[in-house]
């Protein structure tokens, strides 16, 4: 499923991963409710040429067979971050290839980055549902799965605004609060990311 163009420069674009010939070890972390068999079959058919240096890295339960080769399955992303911790230090040549819903591929991300990975190291590609991570304004806490232009903010409450401006700093979108210039005003809530 491809997310629609948005005229919001922030937004993310996505290109399907690729396999880096050149580059040393490739390591592939794919979001188990995020995959289907026709997404395996193309990663399987697009890492085969990398197929000696690819560790593929399997994320929540396995209900399917995955037709990769050299699987890792585990059980979440705290499990995934020792398991690349345990590898040492990355390599210049390392690279890191990530697909999934946005919030898990950006919880990636940012953990590859505490662990050394630069940002030229890792692509991202999102599958899945749309459900939206929002970082609050107000608070700076997050809110997960959201499917609404609007919602509470989990931390502190507010009614936040969803905006389509994506902070890669936060891996999220902002919510800000959607009545601070009108208390009371707020627009109708619409299901917009299934």
């Amino acid at each position: 499923m491809q997310l629609k163009p948005s005229e919001v420069t922030s937004r993310p674009v996505y290109a399907p991963l690729a396999p880096q010939i050149e580059a040393g070890r490739h390591w592939l972390v794919l979001e188990a409710g995020a995959m289907d068999e026709s997404l395996l079959s193309g990663l399987a058919s697009r890492f085969a040429p990398v197929a000696e240096r690819l560790q593929v890295w399997w994320v929540g339960p396995v209900h399917q067979a995955l037709g990769l080769n050299s699987v890792t399955v585990l059980a979440d992303l705290p499990a995934w971050q020792d398991a690349l911790s345990a590898l040492g230090l990355p390599l210049v040549s390392d690279r890191l290839f990530v697909q999934g819903s946005e919030p898990f591929v950006w919880s990636v991300f940012l953990a590859a980055r505490q662990l050394g990975l630069a940002p030229g190291q890792v692509q991202l590609a999102h599958a899945g549902s749309q459900r939206r991570r929002v970082w609050c304004t107000h608070c700076h806490g997050f809110t997960d799965g959201v499917t609404t232009n609007l919602v509470d903010c989990a931390g502190c409450g507010r009614h936040l605004l969803v905006r389509d401006h994506f902070s890669r700093r936060h891996g999220a979108f902002m919510g800000v609060m959607v009545d601070a210039e009108q208390p009371g005003v707020r627009p109708a809530m619409q299901e917009v990311f299934p």
